[in-house]
Order: C-alpha cells, then sequence, then structure tokens
C-alpha cells in the first residue's frame, strides 16, 4: 500500500520537496552574512554610531555620487585599510556597494578580522537613492 501510495503521488512529493528547497535556497546563498535595509542603516547610523564603508570604485563614485558619512574603502583595500579607521571592534559597521552583493564579501572579511557587529547594505548605493535618502555628488576629476 505505501509504495503504491508513493509512486501515484510522486509528483505531489517532489512539489512538495521542490518547494522547500526554494523556501530555503535565500538563507544557503546569504553565505551566513547579516544584511540591513536602507532603514535599518540609517537607525545604526543615527542611533548606535555605526560607520558606513562605501566599498564602490572610484569612477562609480564620481559618476553617481555616494553617502555623505560613507568612508570610502575600495573593496581591494577592505582588509588593509579598515583597521586603521575603526579601530573598535564592537562598533557597527555597515558595508555598501552599488547592489548589495559585493559588501556581503568585504562583510564577511570585516567578520574574520574580528569585527563582531557587521552589515551589508540591502541592495546598496541603488537601495540607498531610491529611498531617497541623501546623497553628495563629487566633482569630476
Amino acid at each position: 500500500m505505501t509504495q503504491e501510495f508513493l509512486l501515484q503521488n510522486s509528483w505531489l512529493i517532489a512539489l512538495a520537496v521542490g518547494s522547500g528547497a526554494m523556501l530555503v535556497l535565500p538563507y544557503f546563498l546569504k553565505r551566513g552574512g547579516k544584511e540591513c535595509t536602507v532603514a535599518e542603516a540609517t537607525a545604526l547610523l543615527n542611533h548606535r554610531k555605526a560607520v558606513l564603508i562605501d566599498i564602490r570604485d572610484d569612477e562609480t563614485v564620481r559618476t553617481h555620487g555616494t553617502v555623505t558619512l560613507a568612508k570610502r574603502v575600495l573593496l581591494s583595500d577592505v582588509e588593509a585599510k579598515v583597521p586603521t579607521l575603526i579601530k573598535n571592534k564592537e562598533v557597527p559597521v555597515v558595508v555598501m556597494c552599488n547592489m548589495g552583493q559585493k559588501s556581503q564579501g568585504a562583510a564577511a572579511k570585516l567578520r574574520g578580522l574580528g569585527y563582531t557587529d557587521v552589515f551589508s547594505l540591502e541592495g546598496g548605493f541603488n537601495a540607498w537613492q531610491a529611498a531617497g535618502m541623501p546623497i553628495k555628488k563629487t566633482q569630476a576629476a
């Protein structure tokens, strides 16, 4: 009886397993990193004195601007320069790239250096700008 039931309903079982996999997949793709929304990042900046690190390249910043309070550190320099900017490893750090993907890797590097409260800005600079948050344009060189 059990084998017959499994054979007759195999497509339902496959659908259930597939649906479950689709539900948990996003958790595995984040690589265990913490993300924060623009609103959460703003609260961290205002209430917990978080440091915002902009890891985008110089050309992108010249073209699109940056967040006024952001400290600029190239992605390739994160491990070398952030420890000189942020001595206290308990201070919250929000890492921002263009769309929120590269910042996850930079955040993981900072966690590896011992920073305890590191976030990747979900959606990156694009989300910040779309939320109508203030940005500053830089002078073209």
